[in-house]
Parts: structure tokens; C-alpha cells; sequence
């Protein structure tokens, strides 16, 4: 039985042909990540005498933070019982990255997952919502709760390391 070397050169081609083809993607993905528009945190905004300004932070969790959370705001349509709401905003969040947004008064609902946080933007007030991961276990998915922060706790996480990297916003 003879080894048939043009088909095994075959198959080594059609390997390097695909790995050369997930390289180009990760490189090109590592491009347009590096091109993606963050600055550091510097300080807090003053909001508007009319509006509400929101902050939603992801502060960065050792061995915890490997994956990027997708979030959406909504705001109802009158009270929150109403059960009538529509999308504002939707962001991806990565480890250490935050995003402000003004809002005008009203009862809104920030969900990540299967976690749902709703509150209320009153005219002036500075909100801080933080997504916070914890360990279930070992070799367990993480968990996740949506928490309000004061001002205290929101600085110390915003400044905590190289400062968390802002992304664009409203």
C-alpha cells in the first residue's frame, strides 16, 4: 500500500490556507479594536438642571473579565408597571470600560443578560449603575447583578488602576 504524498500536500495546503485566513481575522480584529474610540476617565461631568446624568460602569474583576457584556437602556413609556418600554441605547462593555449618558426624567430599565435594573432619572441627579461579576464556583460561568453605586464607591472603581477607559456615548 503506497502513501499517496500529492494528497497529503493537499491537505497540508488547505490547512495553511485556513490558518492563514484566522490570522488575517485576528489581526484585523486587533485593528479595528485598537482604532475603537476610549479615553481614560479624567473627572466627573456636571449634569443639567434638567436632565439626569447616568453612569454605567464595568469595573475591572481579576480571572472574572475575560468576556465583553452586551447592554441595553430602555426607557417607559409613563411608570415602570406599564410595562411599555422602548430601546434607548445599546453598548458592549469590556473590563474596566464605562459610558455616561444623559436622560432626560423618567423610569428607565438597564439590562445585561438576564439581569434587569430599573430606576428612576430625576432632573439633576447623577446616577451610577455598576455591573459586578462574582464566582459562582470553580470552573463556573461568572455570575452577574446590576448594583447602584454612591459617588464614593463609583470614583474608587473609575480611578482604580490606569483609570477605566470611557466609550462613546450620549
Amino acid at each position: 500500500m503506497g502513501v499517496n504524498f500529492i494528497r497529503m500536500q493537499l491537505g497540508a495546503t488547505r490547512f495553511l490556507e485556513k490558518l492563514g485566513a484566522s490570522l488575517f481575522t485576528i489581526w484585523f480584529a486587533g485593528l479595528l479594536a485598537g482604532c475603537a474610540t476610549t479615553s481614560k476617565f479624567q473627572s466627573l461631568e456636571k449634569t443639567t438642571e434638567k436632565q439626569a446624568l447616568l453612569y454605567v460602569l464595568r469595573p475591572t474583576r481579576v480571572a472574572l473579565s475575560l468576556w465583553s457584556f452586551h447592554v441595553e437602556l430602555f426607557r417607559y413609556e409613563g411608570s415602570f408597571t406599564s410595562d411599555k418600554k422602548s430601546p434607548i441605547d445599546s453598548w458592549s462593555l469590556d473590563s474596566a470600560d464605562f459610558i455616561k449618558i444623559r436622560l432626560n426624567p423618567g423610569f428607565y430599565s438597564l439590562r445585561c443578560k438576564d439581569m434587569d435594573k430599573i430606576f428612576y432619572a430625576k432632573e439633576g441627579e447623577i446616577i451610577f449603575l455598576s455591573l459586578e461579576l462574582y464566582n459562582r464556583g470553580p470552573f463556573s460561568i461568572p455570575g452577574l447583578f446590576i448594583k447602584s453605586l454612591n459617588v464614593e464607591e463609583a470614583l474608587r472603581n473609575l480611578l482604580e488602576g490606569s483609570r477605566m477607559n470611557e466609550i462613546g456615548g450620549k
